[in-house]
């Protein structure tokens, strides 16, 4: 008896753990190769801890946006590519948030993965942002993104910009008999009856960037942190720092809310000593720019001091950074470790006893204090310890060989970033690059499984149908106005909007809708594009910085030009800031129509034309950066011209 067996296909995908900055790099690299990609994190949202930064040294640039105005009007990117903002997401790249690895089966080229998916009870699909559930939720929590210095309502949003955009409840026992937020929900998002959904994936790598845990200095009772309220953990003061922090930039002593006249940073807190015997690498860096930040965002009055051991920064760059602090800031920098903080109980001020390098037994009195926190392995590093049967150094971090930094002692399974060892931002991103060029070197054979197009305004695979002409048309404009489940039209008379736009030159309908960016709203927004015969469209709802991708995607797969479309921002620029004045309000939401009518009527067809590469690298300098980097791009079945 003969059989016969299929075998099954080798995957083309990769498991990335952890969607901090150095999990959003490797994965963009990987889908950009035509690789699948499945990028988890166990929080609800991306971003990591440098998330929670309003400012990255030396630049002060700031890497991962959070939607605030530090960086310039209007920048709102929630990660490090427009690739993960919600309605332009990659196609190749799936976001777990909320999910753990449970088990992990199989070989390099060949893994079989089981996740578990905490639910969010918020469906991030049809979570409109109006923010309702939040505003009639009776709870409050502290709010760890803060950390701990304001609340938060059970129903939040992480961030002004989280990524995915949408809320997140944290259910307890309290919402058994509440479900106040269930009622308040226009789009019908919440479902607190969500259980958890057990999966399984298979990839033929694995990348951990499972990032790192912030010291926590409660432990070293000499120091004060959590009894004395002015003395702060970088962290915090990194929040007070930041235009989305709880006192929305302005640094203040959380005992008086007054801001300091003079502040210490303690450096190597959780670092250098008898139990962390590490350098964490970025301490000094990230203690001197908050040092700079308090220079600028208070007074340039404001006393600066910075006791350190010694100087540890790791580029000329950085030692011009250090330079800068001290010539132009006037920061003071003392080498010596404070013995212990006492507190005046009358002012609420610090006084920091320490040896001077003179040997002279000092005392100074600060109104703040800062604890430059080290970096500590993160908790689930033993779990994929024993998990993957992986190794840890004696610090606890993942044990790599000096000559292959990103390759771990588990075949297929590759490290990237500070779970490799503490390193700093940029180092952390060459990391994840270089973590996804080795996953692409295992599976040469499996790259441009899955290509995409970057033809258009927006990311998506080759399945669009033909671009019609009409180039010599006349406009047929359509008008959609979005009511957002209420959230708009509770200010707006948007059926008066349409009738009266229906008398704009080229409008050939116009009606109200109730949530455009649906996807049932979207199919019916096609079908009108196709019985109208129109080939321009105008969509009068929410802000094109989130929703510009979506109704450009949605043109274009009626045949149109994705540039023929106008979108016109209701809520936030008319129904959020003019609701006490209807009149007014509707009166610019007219002209706003009209102008945007008025544009896209004059729009003419945007196309981009693609050009071949040349598959091949030219690498100058036979080095050991040059000779690795050739091995790696070779590997991946590519071509290399060694110079």
């Amino acid at each position: 008896m003969v059989y016969s067996s299929t075998a099954r296909p080798e995957p083309a995908a990769t498991l990335v753990i952890g969607g901090g900055i150095a999990g959003m790099r490797s994965a963009l690299d990987l889908a950009d190769a035509g690789l699948k990609v499945y990028l988890i994190e166990q929080t609800p949202c991306l971003g990591g801890r440098v998330a929670q930064l309003g400012y990255m040294f030396p630049q002060h640039d700031c890497v991962l946006c959070r939607g605030t105005p530090d960086h310039g009007y209007g920048c709102t990117r929630p990660s490090i590519s427009p690739a993960y903002i919600q309605h332009n997401q990659h196609p190749n790249i799936e976001i777990m948030t909320n999910t753990r690895v449970v088990d992990v089966a199989g070989q390099a080229g060949d893994f079989t993965v089981s996740l578990r998916q905490e639910p969010r009870y918020v469906d991030p699909q049809r979570c409109i942002n109006c923010g309702y559930c939040a505003d009639v939720c009776p709870v409050s929590l502290p709010d760890a993104y803060q950390r701990g210095m304001s609340q938060r309502k059970a129903a939040y949003k992480v961030s002004t910009r989280a990524a995915p955009d949408a809320y997140v409840i944290d259910r307890g026992p309290y919402c058994d008999e509440c479900g106040q937020c269930v009622a308040a929900c226009p789009a019908d998002a919440i479902n607190l009856s969500e259980m958890p959904r057990l999966l399984s994936i298979e990839v033929g790598a694995i990348i951990l960037a499972l990032g790192f845990k912030v010291y926590e200095p409660g432990a070293l009772e000499e120091l004060g942190y959590g009894r004395y309220p002015n003395v702060l953990h970088a962290m915090q003061y990194e929040r007070l720092a930041s235009r989305s922090g709880p006192t929305e930039g302005i640094v203040t002593r959380p005992s008086d809310g007054r801001p300091p006249r003079s502040i210490a940073w303690l450096q190597c807190v959780g670092s250098r000593d008898q139990n962390n015997s590490f350098c964490s690498s970025i301490c000094c860096m990230y203690g001197t720019k908050e040092a700079i930040l308090a220079k600028q965002r208070l007074n340039a009055d404001v006393d600066c001091c910075i006791f350190m051991m010694e100087e540890r920064a790791f580029n000329k760059e950085y030692s011009t950074y250090f330079a800068k602090a001290r010539q132009q800031h006037g920061i003071r920098y003392v080498r010596c470790r404070v013995s212990a903080i006492r507190e005046d109980p009358a002012s609420g001020d610090l006084i920091l006893h320490y040896a001077h390098p003179d040997g002279e037994i000092k005392q100074e009195r600060f109104e703040m204090v800062v604890l430059a926190a080290g970096l500590q392995p993160p908790d689930s590093a033993r779990r994929f310890t024993e998990m993957l049967d992986l190794q840890l150094n004696e610090h606890g971090f993942c044990q790599t060989h000096k000559f292959t930094p990103l390759q771990t002692t588990h075949s297929g399974v590759f490290v990237c970033g500070a779970f490799a060892s503490p390193k700093e931002i940029s180092e952390t991103i060459i990391d994840a690059s270089g973590a996804a060029a080795e996953v692409m070197r295992l599976l040469n054979g499996r790259l441009n499984t899955y290509p995409f197009t970057r033809e258009h305004a927006f990311l998506s695979r080759n399945d669009l149908p033909p671009e019609k002409d009409v180039s010599g048309d006349p406009p047929r404009v359509g008008l959609f106005a979005c009511t957002c489940g209420k959230t708009i039209s509770r200010s707006l008379d948007l059926s008066s909007l349409v009738q009266n736009a229906t008398r704009f030159p080229g409008v050939v309908t116009a009606e109200k809708v109730e949530f455009a960016c649906f996807p049932e709203t979207i199919a019916h927004l096609q079908n009108r594009i196709r019985e109208e015969n129109l080939n321009r469209v105008v969509i009068a709802g929410c802000s094109n910085r989130t929703h510009d991708s979506l109704f450009q995607r949605a043109v274009r797969q009626s045949g149109l030009n994705p540039y023929l479309l106008e979108l016109v921002n209701l809520r936030d620029q008319v129904s959020q800031v003019h609701h006490k004045q209807r009149a007014q309000a509707n009166r610019k939401a007219l002209e706003m129509v009209r102008m945007a009518v008025g544009r896209v009527s004059a729009a003419r067809p945007v196309r981009k034309r693609a050009f071949a590469t040349q598959p091949a690298a030219l690498i100058i300098g036979g080095g050991l950066s040059g000779m690795t980097a050739a091995l790696t791009i070779a590997d991946s079945g590519y071509p290399v011209n060694l110079v």
